[in-house]
């Protein structure tokens, strides 16, 4: 009776703590390492599980006459689990081993129709007795077609991916190592099963099938999870290396694609630029440009693109150039607008769009055309007057409607004036409470600023947001241009 009740004691401890390993690394695998639920490792470990769970079940319920539903129903989960799960493995593998079976009728002859077949069987076998039976005592026995068929087809799935890993590490060892490395996994993985059961048969003692279904296959799983996961995140690391690497060569690319303001235009010295951009991300959807069209006109541009990081900068860099382009044939900014409005609108299969300002200034007359496309008002400022907006739309943002016509209107220049041009990043900024920075608080700011225009200008604007939203990502790009006239 004490030996018996420390072998059943000794049963459950071990089962808990082969189902708990279990489920422990299924959480690895789906929480921590982020692989689907669909993933065949995931499905292999929630295999496992279930039939760890059914068989522990299946121990108090075997032998027991007035259970004998409850007990074909653990066998053949037990069955259906373990057949479904090897045949799973075996799937990785070939995968992992980069055979995967392209063809269909292949794939469900050696997969779908054996599985299929065992699952017809074992639900049936309540009443055809053809997988198991149950004697006079309650006891399950094992019939022709669990030990000649069920048995021999899982093995043959486990041995076909064993044999595959001897291939490779004897052959490829050194050739093919991402596979050699499953190899090695797969063959301790097995060695390690092996070994338990060893110790339960010649150790032991103990004839039970408990040790070899849940424990080896958790401590086994507790190995091959790990090294194979471990594998994947050093192979996913090394991806995202790579993009970020891109990313920042892309960032550099993309600054190096925005003109410069120190002595931005010598042949005329009381025109003074001075821009500045920060993305939220790597890569960023918001621009400025400025350059010269002739010899008495300038042309400023700032745009912000819709979406953030890769394809805004992409599509940015499209609508750069083609107002670059447009603006250096013709001098009407509404007519340069509407003929880029019009290219992005034939394709435009993203359905992305940007918000856009442009100005022309005559260094003559010092008279600026403008002309915006949806964007944010500009603020303007006499030699001794205070920054206000400019309430001018003049239509709707670029890449939106292929008919708009855009128009547009003018701002007189004279010595003192200061233009400041800005993206949504400035007045979307948030606090922690959720507060917008807000048109008030930037305008408030900018008439405070003493003197107007340049470096210094700009840095304490951008001084004063990242203040006021300490504590928070950033929400947006953020890009701002001040345009001084002496």
């Amino acid at each position: 009776m004490i030996q018996d009740s420390i072998t059943e004691t000794l049963f459950v401890e071990l089962t808990l703590f082969s189902i708990l390993l279990l489920v422990f690394m299924l959480y690895n695998n789906i929480v921590l390492y982020k692989m689907s639920i669909k993933d065949k490792l995931s499905i292999i470990l929630a295999t496992a599980i279930v039939s760890s769970i059914f068989d522990g079940v299946w121990h108090f319920v075997d032998g027991n006459v007035n259970l004998r539903i409850l007990n074909f129903i653990c066998a053949d989960v037990y069955a259906v689990g373990l057949f479904f799960g090897v045949s799973m493995f075996a799937m990785f593998s070939l995968e992992r081993f980069g055979l995967a079976l392209n063809s269909k009728k292949l794939h469900v002859l050696l997969f779908v129709v054996p599985s299929v077949l065992v699952l017809f069987l074992c639900l049936t076998t309540p009443w055809t007795e053809l997988v198991y039976s149950i004697d006079e005592s309650g006891d399950i026995q094992y019939m022709g077609l669990f030990d000649y068929f069920l048995v021999p087809l899982c093995f043959l799935y486990l041995f076909s991916s064993i044999l595959l890993s001897v291939y490779y590490v004897v052959l490829y060892r050194k050739k093919q190592k991402e596979k050699v490395s499953y190899a090695q996994n797969l063959l301790i993985f097995a060695l390690l099963g092996v070994g338990v059961e060893s110790v339960q048969a010649y150790v032991l003692e103990i004839d039970e099938n408990y040790l070899v279904t849940s424990l080896s296959w958790a401590i086994g799983f507790v190995f091959f999870t790990t090294s194979v996961n471990t594998e994947r995140f050093v192979k996913s690391r090394e991806k995202i290396v790579a993009v970020e690497a891109d990313l920042e060569l892309a960032a550099n690319i993309q600054l190096g694609a925005l003109p410069t303001d120190v002595h931005a235009f010598p042949r005329h010295p009381d025109v003074n630029i001075f821009a500045s951009m920060s993305t939220a991300k790597e890569v960023g959807g918001d621009f400025y440009d400025f350059f010269e069209i002739d010899d008495t006109h300038i042309c400023f541009v700032i745009a912000d693109v819709s979406g953030k990081g890769v394809p805004a900068a992409l599509f940015m860099m499209v609508v750069k150039t083609m107002i670059h382009d447009h603006a250096s044939m013709k001098l009407s900014t509404g007519e340069i607008f509407n003929d880029v409005n019009r290219l992005l609108c034939e394709n435009n299969p993203e359905e992305m769009f940007a918000t856009a300002w442009i100005g022309i200034l005559d260094t003559e007359t010092r008279i600026m055309k403008c002309t915006n496309a949806g964007h944010n008002a500009v603020c303007f400022a006499k030699k001794d007057g205070n920054f206000e907006f400019l309430r001018q739309r003049h239509g709707v943002f670029l890449a939106g409607f292929d008919f708009t016509q855009y128009k547009e209107a003018e701002i007189q220049f004279e010595s003192g004036d200061c233009l400041f041009l800005y993206t949504d990043g400035l007045t979307e900024a948030h606090n922690a409470s959720a507060e917008l920075y807000g048109e008030k608080r930037l305008l408030d700011k900018l008439n405070s600023i003493k003197p107007r225009g340049g470096e210094k200008f700009l840095k304490e604007i951008a001084d004063d947001v990242k203040v006021f939203s300490e504590g928070t990502d950033p929400f947006d790009d953020l890009t701002m241009m001040v345009i001084k006239v002496d």
